[in-house]
């Protein structure tokens, strides 16, 4: 009787554990990409540290704001989490007169997920072989020369803005809904630059189908030695690279929180996550959940500084 009796509880736990609802990992972005390969990273770990299935949601829109708002005021159970990049956390709230919600605090910070290079890039028929002469030719031209983004209001639009105030380049913005259709256009001639993540334009970097004129990063990348960085062509100001990080709802209790950072920060630790992390050209950097709490606020504030500065009029969503 003990025996059948200890196997019908094994049973019953079975039965509620299997009856529990998947956890998401909300990703504010289309199937694909870096963002998208470490979201399927963290649900993958975060199953494994709580016997809790997790599923990776992709709702794409409004350059991420869909997504990201999605989250707020959801469960604090550790359910949910998204993960999102500095556009739609730091950068997001001095774009728009009336957000969707506020980062700072609507979620809590958990994890820094690694950094990402933006490149400056150009089509082979633009006559210029670095970037100073590509300032240079900018200035040759009549019109202002179009630089594709992701999105209005994303990092890469102010990459875009800051670089052509320091520079002088004659460079006027061209949003585009996602990295793959600007690049599509470049590659096409339809466009003669672009300002995008590093990963995203490598392949074809390397197959001779677009041209890198410089990168954010502090130094060069392994992957692409001939191409310098901002910083060492006379840029220092442009020598920060974009992120990705897990938040959850605001009120997540702080024991969940740290949790899921200490899950998350081994997993980054492991060869198998690192691999995976090369692989799309993201760099891993350690934080506790009150340290990248900290790095989101001193981010927000500076970008908040770079946008005002630059003249952008926030929309309204």
């Amino acid at each position: 009787m003990r025996t059948s009796k200890l196997v019908w509880l094994l049973l019953a736990a079975a039965t509620v554990a299997s009856a529990q609802p998947a956890g998401r990992v909300v990703v504010p972005y289309p199937p694909g990409g870096s963002i998208d390969t470490m979201a399927r990273v963290i649900a993958g770990k975060l199953a494994e540290a709580t016997g809790r299935s997790f599923v990776v949601e992709n709702r794409a829109g409004a350059a991420g704001a869909i997504g990201s708002a999605s989250v707020k005021g959801g469960p604090i159970d550790g359910s949910l989490v998204l993960i999102a990049p500095d556009s739609n956390i730091s950068v997001y709230p001095a774009t728009v007169t009336k957000p969707a919600y506020a980062p700072l605090e609507d979620f809590v910070a958990i994890a820094h997920t690694g950094d990402y290079r933006i490149a400056l890039t150009v089509h082979p028929s633009v006559p210029a072989q670095d970037l100073k002469s590509f300032v240079a030719w900018t200035k040759s031209q009549p019109d202002a020369v179009g630089y594709g983004t992701a999105g209005a209001g994303t990092n890469l639009h102010f990459y875009g803005v800051l670089f052509a105030q320091v520079s002088g380049a004659n460079m006027k913005h061209v949003p585009y809904r996602g990295s793959g259709p600007a690049v599509i256009d470049l590659i096409a001639g339809h466009i003669p630059a672009v300002m995008l993540p590093f990963g995203s334009q490598l392949a074809n970097f390397k197959a001779g189908r677009l041209r890198m004129l410089a990168q954010t990063g502090e130094n060069r990348a392994a992957s692409a030695p001939d191409v310098p960085s901002f910083k060492e062509l006379g840029y220092p100001m442009l020598a920060f690279p974009g992120w990705y990080g897990i938040f959850a709802p605001a009120a997540t209790p702080a024991e969940l929180v740290n949790r899921y950072n200490d899950v998350i920060v081994k997993a980054i630790r492991t060869p198998e996550v690192r691999e995976r992390m090369r692989a799309v050209e993201l760099e891993p950097r350690e934080m506790s959940a009150p340290e990248f709490q900290a790095f989101v606020k001193a981010d927000t504030e500076r970008w908040a500084s770079i946008i005002k500065a630059s003249g952008f009029t926030p929309g309204t969503e």
